[in-house]
C-alpha cells in the first residue's frame, strides 16, 4: 500500500471516540480504599488538627528555641518507638522497652562515672546491654515459642528489678561524680548545624530503618513474617532467626536511646522508663492505625509519636496533672483501636460495594454477514483434528516456529511445546510462574510472551526466561498506582524491534476479567516496550478491553481488538498520537486475538457471541450494578462463551469468510488461531486441546515467522 493509498484508507475509516479519564465518586472512593497509604491519613489528619489547635490557642509554641527543646527531649523516646515498630512489624510486642531503657541508661552512667571508661567504649557497651535483653526476648519468643506478651512482661519485671537493685547501690555515687567529658556533654546538650545531636541520631535511625524495610532482604523478611508466617515459612524464610534478630536489633536501638538519655540527664531516678512502653505503644497505634503486623511505616509511626508527645507536652504546660494526661492517652488508645477494628472489618465490604463502576456502553449493531452468519450453520470447524488433548490446559494463544513446532501457554503457568510434524510429542518448554497469554517470535526466533499479572517476558530456549518489563509510567490522573502491568494480554513486534502489547484491564485480575465487561469502561491501554533502552510507555490509554494485537502486513499499522466494543481498531505507527480508527466494527461476537493470513488478510478469533439482551444491558449501567449486587455471579447476564468461531477479513477489514463449529463441538471457545503452511491451528482459554483444520486455498509454503522476518532465516 502506497503512502497515498494508506492515507486514503485511514481517512475513510471512522475515528474511535476518545475515552476520557474516569471521574466518578465510586471510582474515587474505591481507589482510595484500595490504597494502603489511606491508612496513613489518620495520623496525618490527627497531627494536622493538633498543630492547628495549638497555633490558634498558644503563642510562640513553635518558636525555634522551643522546637529545639522539643527535638532534644523527644529523640530518645522516638528511637524507642522505632524499636517497638520492629517487633510489632514481625507480629510481636515488647513490654520491656521501658525497663531496658532504664537499665541501658544506668549502664551508660555507671561505665562513664564509676568505671571511668572513654565514650567510644561506653557507647557500644550500652548498645550491647540493650541488644542482650532484646536477644533474650527473641530467644523466648522465637526459639522457645513463648507468647510475646507474657514473655516480654516477664522480662520487663525482671529487668526492672535488676535496675532498682543496682540503681539503689550506685545512683548516689553517680550523682556525686565530678567527671567531665567534652564528647559526653556534646552528645547530651550541643547542636550540630542548629539541630540537637540526639535528634541527628534519630534522623540516622529513621533513614536506616526505612531503607532496611524497603531495600534489604532482612527488612523484607520481617514484613513477610509479620504479614503471614505460614506463607513466609513456605517461602523458605527462617522464622525463628528473623524473630530473634528483630528483637535483638530493637533492643540495640533501645540501648542507643538509653545512652542519649544518660548523656542528656547525667543521672537516672527510680522512675526512669516507668510507663514508657505505654507511651510508645500509644504513639505506635496512632501512627499505624492499630497493631498492624507486616507494615514498616516508619514515618507514619513517627507522626503518631510526635502527635502524642506534643499533646502530652501541651497538657503538661497547661498545668494538667500527670494522671489526667495518662487518662487522655488511654482514651486515645481505646478510640483508635475501636476505629481501626471497625475500619478493617468494613474496609473490604465497602471496597466491594464501591469498586464496580459501570457506565453506558453502546455497541454498534451486528453487521449483516449474509450466508456467513452463525445461524446458517457454516460449520467449517467440524471434523477438525485435535492435538494435545488432555496435555494442554487452557491454550489461550498458539504459535508455530519455522519448523512447524507448536507452542502454547497453559493455565498452570507453563508454555508447552508440541513437536512437528504430527505434534503428538508434548513437553514443557518453560515455566513462567504466571498465566501466559499472547505469544510472538522476534527476529532471532526467541519467544516473547505476555504473562498476566507479571508483564512481558522473553524466552531464548528451553527453561531460559527473562523479564523484559512489568511496569509502565504512572498516569498522573490516577489515584490508584497503575504503573504495574496487571493483565498483559497479547503482543506483536514491529520491524524496528519495538514490542506493542495490550494491558487489557488496569482494574481486574485474570480471574475476574469478566467484571470489566460489567463496567464497560476504558480500563485498558496499549503499551510499547523499546528494547533499545528498556523503557515501557503507554501509547494509548483508556481503551475498552484491548485484547489481540497484530501488525499489518505492510508493517505500518497496528490492529487491536477491543473485545467489549466488538470491534477491531487500527493505529498508524507513525502517528500514534492521532489515536485509533475503526478497522472492523459491528462484529457478531467478542474478538480476541488477531493474526495474519497468507492472502494478506487477517484471522479474527471470536471468544463468544453477542446477544441482543446483553447489548441492551450494556446501555443500562444501573441495571448491571443492581444485577451484580443482588444476583449470584453464576446467573449474571453475559456474552455466550459456549459458542465461538473464527472470522476471516481482507486487508480492508471486510469479513470474507467465517468458520464455526457445531453447537456441541469441541472447539466451543476460540481465543486464538495461527495459519501455518496451509493449516489453521486453533486455541481456547478454556479448552484442553488445540484444533487443526486444513485450508483449501491457502499458501502451503507460508508461515508466520517468515511473514515477519523473511530476511532473518
Amino acid at each position: 500500500m502506497s503512502s497515498a493509498e494508506n492515507s486514503d484508507f485511514l481517512g475513510s475509516q471512522s475515528k474511535v471516540r476518545k475515552q476520557h479519564t474516569v471521574l466518578s465518586y465510586r471510582r474515587i472512593i474505591s481507589d482510595l480504599l484500595n490504597r494502603n497509604w489511606i491508612e496513613g491519613a489518620i495520623p496525618f489528619i490527627t497531627f494536622f488538627v493538633l498543630i492547628t489547635a495549638i497555633l490558634i490557642t498558644t503563642d510562640g509554641y513553635f518558636s525555634p528555641s522551643n522546637l529545639n527543646t522539643l527535638a532534644q527531649y523527644s529523640s530518645d523516646v522516638a528511637i524507642v518507638t522505632i524499636a517497638m515498630l520492629l517487633v510489632v512489624a514481625i507480629g510481636g510486642i515488647d513490654l520491656s522497652v521501658g525497663s531496658t531503657f532504664a537499665l541501658s541508661a544506668f549502664v551508660a552512667l555507671y561505665l562513664f562515672h564509676i568505671a571511668g571508661l572513654p565514650i567510644y567504649v561506653v557507647f557500644p557497651l550500652t548498645l550491647v546491654c540493650g541488644a542482650l535483653i532484646g536477644l533474650f526476648n527473641g530467644f523466648l519468643t522465637g526459639i522457645l515459642g513463648c507468647g510475646a506478651l507474657l514473655a516480654t512482661l516477664g522480662t520487663m519485671i525482671t529487668v526492672r528489678g535488676i535496675f532498682v537493685i543496682v540503681s539503689q547501690a550506685y545512683l548516689v555515687e553517680i550523682s556525686n561524680s565530678a567527671r567531665v567529658d567534652a564528647t559526653w556533654d556534646y552528645v547530651g546538650f550541643e547542636n550540630f548545624m542548629g539541630i540537637p545531636v540526639s535528634f541527628w541520631a534519630l534522623i540516622v535511625v529513621t533513614i536506616a530503618v526505612y531503607l532496611m524495610f524497603k531495600y534489604t532482604r532482612f527488612g523484607w523478611h520481617i514484613l513477610a513474617v509479620g504479614g503471614n508466617r505460614k506463607a513466609a515459612r513456605h517461602a523458605g524464610i527462617h522464622l525463628k532467626w528473623v524473630i530473634v534478630l528483630s528483637y535483638t536489633l530493637g533492643g540495640a536501638l533501645v540501648g542507643l536511646a538509653g545512652f542519649l538519655f544518660a548523656a542528656r540527664q547525667n543521672s537516672a531516678g527510680s522512675d526512669t522508663g516507668v510507663g514508657l512502653e505505654f507511651f510508645v505503644l500509644t504513639g505506635l497505634v496512632l501512627g499505624l492505625g492499630g497493631f498492624t503486623p507486616g507494615r514498616g511505616s516508619v514515618f507514619s509511626t513517627l507522626l503518631g509519636f510526635a502527635t502524642i508527645f506534643i499533646l502530652g507536652n501541651v497538657l503538661t504546660n497547661a498545668g494538667f496533672r500527670g494522671d489526667f494526661i495518662t487518662g487522655i492517652m488511654g482514651l486515645i488508645l481505646i478510640t483508635i483501636l475501636t476505629i481501626d477494628m471497625k475500619y478493617r472489618k468494613e474496609r473490604h465490604r465497602m471496597l466491594a460495594r464501591a469498586y464496580l463502576d459501570p457506565t453506558t456502553l453502546k455497541v454498534d449493531p451486528v453487521r449483516d454477514m449474509g450466508k456467513l452468519a452463525l445461524e446458517f450453520g457454516s460449520t467449517k470447524l467440524e471434523g477438525a483434528s485435535l492435538l494435545g488433548v488432555g496435555e494442554v490446559d487452557g491454550p489461550e494463544d498458539v504459535i508455530l516456529d519455522r519448523e512447524g513446532n507448536l507452542y502454547c501457554g497453559t493455565r498452570d503457568g507453563r508454555i508447552m511445546k508440541l513437536f512437528a510434524p504430527d505434534h503428538t510429542r508434548v513437553e514443557t518448554y518453560v515455566k513462567t510462574g504466571g498465566r501466559p497469554l499472547g505469544l510472538a517470535f522476534d527476529a532471532e526466533e526467541r519467544l516473547v510472551v505476555c504473562v498476566a499479572g507479571m508483564g512481558l517476558y522473553r524466552i531464548a530456549g528451553p527453561g531460559q526466561i527473562e523479564r523484559l518489563t512489568s511496569q509502565t509510567k504512572r498516569s498522573w490522573t490516577s489515584i490508584e498506582d497503575d504503573r504495574h502491568i496487571r493483565m498483559a494480554d497479547d503482543l506483536d513486534i514491529a520491524p524496528d524491534g519495538k514490542i506493542y502489547f495490550s494491558d487489557a484491564t488496569k482494574r481486574y485480575e485474570m480471574e475476574t476479567w469478566g467484571l470489566d465487561l460489567l463496567e464497560g469502561r476504558g480500563n485498558g491501554r496499549l503499551l510499547c516496550y523499546d528494547p533499545t533502552d528498556g523503557t515501557t510507555k503507554t501509547v494509548c490509554n483508556n481503551l475498552i478491553f484491548p485484547n489481540g494485537v497484530c501488525l499489518t502486513h505492510d508493517g505500518r499499522h497496528l490492529l487491536v481488538a477491543s473485545t467489549w466494543m466488538c470491534a477491531i481498531l487500527i493505529f498508524d505507527l507513525e502517528r500514534m498520537q492521532d489515536g485509533p480508527r475503526y478497522f472492523a466494527r459491528g462484529l457478531p461476537g467478542y474478538p480476541d486475538n488477531i493474526n495474519r493470513s497468507s492472502d494478506s488478510g487477517y484471522w479474527i478469533a471470536l471468544a463468544g457471541m453477542r446477544s441482543p439482551i446483553v447489548d441492551l444491558a450494556m446501555e443500562n449501567p444501573d441495571f448491571r450494578l443492581r444485577m451484580a449486587k443482588r444476583v449470584p455471579p453464576t446467573n449474571w447476564l453475559f456474552g455466550n462463551l459456549n459458542i465461538g468461531g473464527v472470522l476471516k477479513s481482507d486487508a480492508n477489514g471486510e469479513i470474507i469468510d467465517a468458520y464455526w463449529d457445531k453447537s456441541d463441538g469441541p472447539l466451543y471457545m476460540i481465543t486464538s488461531m495461527r495459519e501455518h503452511r496451509g493449516s489453521l491451528f486453533l486455541g481456547g482459554v478454556t479448552n484442553n486441546k488445540i484444533g487443526r483444520i486444513d485450508l483449501a486455498e491457502a499458501d502451503t509454503g507460508w508461515n508466520g515467522p517468515d511473514s515477519y522476518w523473511s530476511g532473518s532465516k
